[in-house]
């Protein structure tokens, strides 16, 4: 007799809660190697002896009604996986660092299959080698990559992983960084791509380069910082990105006001579409109480007649994924991925206890995909919440997103509840 979706995720959750514990120990149970300290190696031998082991298991339940804006049709999908990572000490500054992934189905009906969650996976995920000294780091191979509309993302089971070389010298705040990029792992894949996100693209990709810096200044109590990006995907687009905040983190408020600015161009064959975007975006943000945090932001997205989304902006490697920095965004959709005009969202997070969090966001989307189409006015609200354990349980936390969307293009509304439980060690 199959079980129902919500009785399998009870039973791996409790299976999960009562290995946490002995999968701590297991590992604490190893003592470091004598003379390991700091992530540093005196010998070659120590580079590996002093390496450490981290990754994540994760069981994800995702279920959807109306699934985005298609009548009567819904997704119900109960995976679980996870990565576990080794990376070496350092060793004159040399390191290295290798990942295996899995992903598997617990309780799937392949006519009702969230994308990601659907195939399985088993394979080597990071494999990268690393030179650091002082503030300069550089690594080349398979490894996760964090720059704007280039990241993890991290809500699936298996990573989004990035082939390349990349490279940074400073610190968050002051840097100069370096991006090439030649191939990429989506997450409901376990190899490496030469094409993108936008699956219904034709043709090959070189993948991508890019370089940023950022600056930070303080002065009266306030801090100053921005940062600037140009970024080259081969074949699609080539986009410049900038913002810029002002914070008075000494004020019992700290406010916070942010700007951004994000240009499109096409870029050879213009796989996706002739790309021509502009946008422009404003954000306030303050802390009514120092766990109780809110925001307010705004994007406006020029219209271009004849151009992609008409005056979208092209992310090929967060379409269908995320809207990456934008300060208007959606949870269960991408703001680049709805055309242009005007986004508005709020958020409201609540840090209760060391333990538990809570929020909630409210978007609306004034998007319009083509010139002879109406606005989508897409609203979306959301809440969601976590519980980290601790003690032997340290590592485990369950959380829940569940929203609904409307849109004035269906009569229908799109649900979707996101159930994860997910021990990091």
């Amino acid at each position: 007799m199959k079980r129902s979706p919500f009785k399998v995720a009870l039973t791996l959750g409790a299976l999960v809660v009562s290995q946490a514990p002995v999968m701590k120990s297991a590992l604490a149970a190893t003592p470091p190697a004598s003379g390991c300290a700091a992530g540093m190696a005196d010998s070659l031998s120590e580079m590996f002896t002093c390496g450490s082991v981290h990754g994540s298991l994760r069981t994800l339940y995702y279920s959807t009604h109306n699934a985005y804006f298609s009548p009567g049709y819904s997704q119900d999908t109960l995976s679980y996986g996870g990565s576990v990572n080794y990376a070496s000490a350092e060793y004159y500054g040399l390191s290295l660092g290798v990942s295996g992934i899995f992903q598997r189905g617990i309780s799937h009906n392949d006519d009702h299959l969230v994308t990601e969650l659907g195939p399985n996976q088993t394979g080597i995920g990071e494999a990268y080698l690393s030179w650091h000294y002082q503030d300069f780091r550089i690594t080349a191979g398979d490894q996760r990559i964090n720059i704007p509309f280039i990241g993890d993302y991290d809500w699936r089971i298996t990573p989004i992983l990035f082939r390349g070389i990349d490279a940074n010298y400073g610190d968050g705040d002051n840097f100069v960084h370096a991006t090439k990029i030649t191939r990429y792992k989506p997450w409901g894949n376990d190899r490496f791509l030469d094409t993108t996100a936008y699956t219904g693209a034709e043709g090959r990709t070189n993948g991508m380069w890019g370089i940023g810096g950022g600056r930070a200044i303080t002065f009266d109590n306030k801090k100053l910082n921005g940062q600037l990006w140009y970024q080259d995907y081969d074949d699609y687009t080539k986009m410049v990105y900038a913002d810029s905040f002002l914070s008075w983190s000494e004020t019992p408020y700290q406010p916070k006001i942010g700007v951004q600015f994000i240009r499109g161009l096409s870029e050879g064959k213009a796989l996706a579409g002739d790309v021509n975007s502009t946008s422009y975006g404003v954000q306030f943000a303050m802390n009514f109480t120092p766990s109780l945090k809110w925001s307010l932001n705004y994007d406006h997205i020029a219209s271009h007649d004849n151009a992609y989304g008409n005056g979208a902006l092209v992310t090929p490697y967060a379409h269908n994924t995320s809207s990456g920095p934008y300060f208007a965004q959606p949870f269960f959709t991408s703001t680049q991925d709805l055309g242009s005009g005007n986004a508005y969202s709020t958020d409201l997070n609540w840090t209760a206890t060391d333990s538990i969090s809570v929020g909630g966001r409210y978007s609306f989307m004034d998007l319009t995909a083509s010139s002879a189409a109406s606005s989508s006015n897409q609203s979306e609200y959301l809440v969601y919440g976590t519980y980290r354990f601790d003690g032997m349980l340290k590592g485990l936390s369950l959380t829940d997103f569940v929203g609904v969307q409307t849109t004035s293009t269906s009569d229908k509304s799109f649900w979707q509840n996101r159930l994860a439980l997910v021990y990091d060690f």
